[in-house]
């Protein structure tokens, strides 16, 4: 962790070692013969392309002879040679993109990077690594031992060639020195006359030069007492020798403290051990430099976090006289990390438990993360899928696209998506949907890609299985019109045979397409897909069937579709395959014609259901109001006069909420959204408040409603006792509409034990007007009624026999009808009731005087109208709940929090912010209350998967306006003291 700075002044070892080069006389030489011949040995004898002979200087890699590559310099900081001269032996790299000293190397990153490297250091006799006889290649790969031996020996051959160059060059310097020694004396002689005056001047220049030699000092001290980083020297005891000013600082201690006391005693005890273990060792292995991170403790308590640069001085029998470090503060840095590492682990615990594949690249494409499940769909580890290594489990057939379309990706700076293979070492076959978006750093520039994989190989696996069927169907089928063809197992698919067919599908002559292949005519979009599919063929001996277009004889192009499969000789060898293809431009363009009717009536569906949600709440909302302000007006003693136009007033809007109910039930029907309940409840309980209701609209018009109740019927049955309350209400109340005189029979009979189940039938009776004969089977029909004088005189929306028809349908029944003109009509059905538990729970809400009972609770009412929040709040405060208003949801939220309610009625449709959002909000609150606090909806708005939707926002109930004031106590009081 003590990383080695490089100063611009070379240690003793490094300045004896360029010494020993700089004598050689090698660098800056012309190349020559016997060196190039060494490097083309070395690099036939290690078989790579490559070999070079270089020598490092103070800043530069130099290349004295190279074979395969040609790099005259580098920079020294940059080349493998600097790590190679740096150790006794040979530096072996098998991968360096595996290699975590080498990993992001800028000569390795990339497709034609560096991956192997071996490199036997050019050592003198004296012992000083000059540079290096290497090879390299940009595919992984070992040395054999006697590779690395011939290595070796060709090293030696290059320190021979130069010592040799070097004694050459030495006899040559001699042989120049004697000629110019006599020239030498004879100048010595008239040099020495200036020798005094020269003596003089050179004191002057010592003068001079020592003077310059204080200012650096001084320069030097400021320097150091001015640096940003806190620098120190310790004696071989560990004492403080020398502190600046900002150790002094940071610490809280002054030089004189700090010289009396040990380095230890400033280190936090937390990492005492740590970093007394760390310098041993560095002691131990005589490393001059090394860098370690730790926490110090100042005089204040305060722990700085630091990251020191120690350099130790040894003696010569490896004794530590001296040590000197610089060391900078680090504290913000780490608490950057540490958030840093906080933010990271937050998103590992995500990706690792994602049901999807996760993976992460830097900006050149290169895998840096891949989570389990991403392992997994692909079957590699995390270390086989870093770097480029994930391409490796890419399909054959599909790694050319996916690369492709990966790096078009990353050029265009786009979004990146494909279906594409993986296949692992087992030849298992995965099918995939890759995603991936780009991530920018700080200041917008790319920094990577972060991206998906789903598996969708099930999915690929159900639609083979469907074109499979539609095969096994096919070829049932005998239809003389298909093209029948015999190929070759051949990389053409040369075909052998085609049945006479051909002539009226293609237009050839079977003689034109026999022995040719049928690719030339295949469309250029389809042909890669067919040629692949028939390649699988051919490979496995599979079956396949397959869409492409291909070109008739007069240039059009048609549809087929293919059935292949292989046929085989006697010993189970393919010979070829078969096909059978049949014209499908018809069907293709009923399919897109079928396509574009479905969107259409998807898109009609949509539209009547927005608008029946629509005209719902709009109708809903005044009707709230009309009849709440009704229920308000019957509440306050009206006079006799005024009480009948109220009631008057009153069914008229019931019987308006009547056909509006009516609407939305058969839009449900319709949509196939009704779903019958199974729960026990009390038949004849149900029978008997069902006649109740409707007993008073058969006294308005005079005639008796009679109830005949077979009593060996089981009292507690299962089923849909709301279904089937709102069918007999149906029926009874038509019975009722269409009787002027007589009576009206409701009728519920024992016909005995079926199959373990009690059958019970259902039957209204009235002696009404009757149906005609010809218009028993229409009255079902929706908006139909017998006589089109009836909704003119009677009212209705034709609706209501439907939606009991299909609800009686929902339990496995139907309704029969028997009627005569002028006489009556009889409606009856059958039901199979299955027999219940006798846990009849019911509790009575109304006391002996009909007035409900008090609930004493704090309740908000969340109601952006203004008639509704009057109409609300006088029920509620009659029936003595504290009630508070909020306008919209905003509002809601706010008084949430302020005061503590038993319950919430909570309006849909508001503005600023609408019931679900607010809902949302209230639960998200970090008190249990707010998460257990009972949220009914209350809205005009009555349409399919309403209720699902507000309990999927959080609230508890549903309550459609307008309300029927016991159902609303009533659901209060339920969920109050539930």
């Amino acid at each position: 962790m003590l990383a080695i700075h490089r100063t611009n002044q070379p240690d003793d070892a490094e300045r004896r070692r360029l010494e020993a080069l700089y004598r050689s006389g090698i660098l800056d030489t012309e190349p020559e013969q016997a060196f190039n011949d060494i490097v083309d040995l070395a690099a036939t004898l290690c078989e790579v392309p490559t070999a070079s002979i270089s020598f490092v200087d103070a800043d530069r890699h130099w290349f004295k002879a190279t074979c395969g590559a040609y790099t005259p310099t580098s920079d020294r900081t940059t080349a493998f040679c600097t790590h190679a001269i740096q150790q006794p032996s040979i530096l072996l790299i098998p991968d360096a993109k595996r290699d975590v000293r080498f990993a992001n190397h800028p000569t390795v990153v990339g497709v034609s990077g560096i991956r192997f490297y071996a490199g036997v250091p050019l050592v003198t006799p004296e012992g000083y690594a000059l540079g290096t006889l290497c090879v390299w290649d940009i595919y992984p790969r070992i040395l054999s031992q006697k590779q690395i031996d011939n290595l070796y020996g060709l090293g030696r051959q290059v320190m021979k060639l130069l010592a040799l160059r070097q004694h050459v060059q030495e006899l040559e310097d001699q042989k120049s020195f004697l000629q110019g020694h006599n020239h030498s004396l004879h100048q010595l002689n008239q040099e020495f006359q200036a020798s005094e005056e020269e003596i003089r001047s050179n004191l002057e220049q010592i003068s001079e030069l020592q003077q310059n030699l204080e200012a650096q000092e001084r320069q030097y001290r400021e320097l150091v007492e001015n640096a940003s980083d806190l620098i120190y020297e310790l004696d071989s005891d560990g004492k403080f020798t020398f502190v600046n000013s900002l150790m002094q600082t940071v610490v809280g201690f002054t030089r004189e403290e700090l010289s009396k006391m040990h380095y230890w005693e400033l280190v936090h005890p937390y990492y005492l051990e740590g970093v007394i273990e760390f310098y041993r060792r560095q002691r131990k292995s005589l490393t001059e430099n090394s860098y370690l991170e730790f926490v110090l403790n100042a005089r204040n308590g305060e722990e700085v976090w630091v990251g020191q640069n120690v350099r130790m001085f040894f003696e010569e029998n490896g004794r530590v006289y001296k040590v000197s470090a610089i060391t900078r503060n680090i504290t913000e840095l780490k608490w950057a990390e540490r958030k840093l590492e906080g933010s990271e682990k937050r998103f590992r615990l995500l990706s690792e438990h994602a049901p999807v594949g996760i993976f992460q690249t830097d900006a050149s494409g290169q895998c840096t993360y891949v989570n389990l499940r991403w392992c997994e769909i692909a079957g590699l580890t995390e270390e086989e899928a870093l770097g480029d290594g994930w391409i490796t489990s890419i399909h054959p057939d599909d790694r050319h696209r996916m690369v492709h379309a990966w790096r078009s990706a990353i050029a265009a700076h786009e979004e990146f998506v494909l279906e594409f293979r993986f296949i692992d070492q087992f030849k298992n076959i995965r099918w995939v949907t890759g995603r991936a978006l780009q991530i920018t750093d700080d200041q917008g520039l790319p920094a990577g890609y972060i991206g998906t994989l789903n598996d969708i190989t099930e999915l690929k696996e159900v639609h083979r299985k469907l074109e499979e069927r539609e095969e096994m169907y096919r070829l049932l089928s005998t239809n003389s019109g298909d093209i029948v063809s015999l190929f070759k197992a051949d990389a053409g698919a040369t075909r052998v045979f085609v049945s006479p067919s051909v002539r009226y599908i293609l237009g050839y002559e079977p003689d034109e397409l026999i022995g040719k292949s049928p690719y030339a005519l295949i469309h250029t979009e389809d042909a890669d897909r067919v040629r692949s599919i028939v390649g699988d063929i051919v490979r496995r001996g599979t079956i396949a069937t397959l869409e492409y277009r291909i070109r008739k004889k007069n240039g059009d192009f048609v549809w087929l579709e293919s059935n292949a499969r292989p046929f085989l000789d006697r010993n189970g060898n393919m010979l070829g395959f078969q096909s059978s293809a049949r014209d499908i431009t018809k069907r293709k363009q009923f399919e897109a014609s079928l396509q574009e009717a479905k969107e259409k009536a998807e898109e009609a569906t949509l539209a009547k259901s927005q608008f029946l949600s629509r005209m719902s709440h709009e109708i809903r909302t005044p009707m709230n109001a009309i009849i709440g302000l009704t229920n308000l007006l019957l509440l306050d003693r009206p006079r006799d006069d005024q009480r009948e136009q109220l009631g008057l007033l009153k069914f008229s809007g019931e019987n308006l909420l009547t056909i509006i109910n009516d609407i939305l039930d058969f839009s449900k029907i319709e949509a196939g959204k009704i779903a019958l309940e199974h729960v026990d409840f009390n038949l004849a309980q149900l029978i008997t408040k069902t006649k109740d209701m409707l007993e008073h609209n058969a006294q308005q018009k005079g005639i008796p409603l009679q109830l005949k109740y077979d009593a060996t019927l089981p009292s507690i049955v299962k089923g849909d006792s709301v279904r089937l309350a709102q069918v007999i209400t149906n029926l009874v109340g038509n019975a009722i509409k269409f009787t002027e005189s007589g009576c009206v029979t409701l009728a519920v009979q024992d016909e005995g034990t079926r199959t373990g189940k009690r059958i019970a039938r259902f039957s209204v009776v009235d002696t009404g007007i009757g149906i005609e004969p010809g218009k028993l089977d229409t009255i079902f029909h929706s908006f139909v009624q017998a006589d089109t004088d009836t909704t003119r005189k009677y009212g209705g929306t034709g609706l209501g026999l439907s939606i009991a028809r299909n609800l009686v349908n929902l339990m496995d029944s139907d309704i029969t009808v028997e009627s005569v003109p002028g006489v009556g009509s009889t409606f009856s059905f059958v039901l199979s009731l299955e027999e219940g538990a006798d846990t009849d729970n019911v509790q009575q809400e109304e006391t002996a005087t009909g007035v409900l009972r008090k609930i004493d609770i704090p309740v908000l009412l969340v109601e952006d109208n203004e008639i509704n929040q009057i109409i609300a709040c006088s029920f509620l405060e009659a029936w003595g709940v504290q009630v508070d208003v909020a306008n919209n949801g905003k509002e809601a939220v706010e008084k949430v929090v302020l005061k503590n309610y038993a319950l919430v009625l909570m309006d849909i449709q508001m503005p600023v912010m609408d019931g679900y959002e607010a809902t949302r909000l209230i639960r998200a609150l970090p008190e249990a209350h707010y998460r257990n606090m009972p949220i009914l909806a209350l809205t005009a708005s009555a349409m399919l998967g309403m209720r699902d939707k507000v309990i999927e926002a959080g609230m508890n109930d549903f309550i459609s306006k307008p309300f029927v004031p016991e159902d609303l106590h009533r659901k209060i009081n339920l969920h109050v003291r539930g």
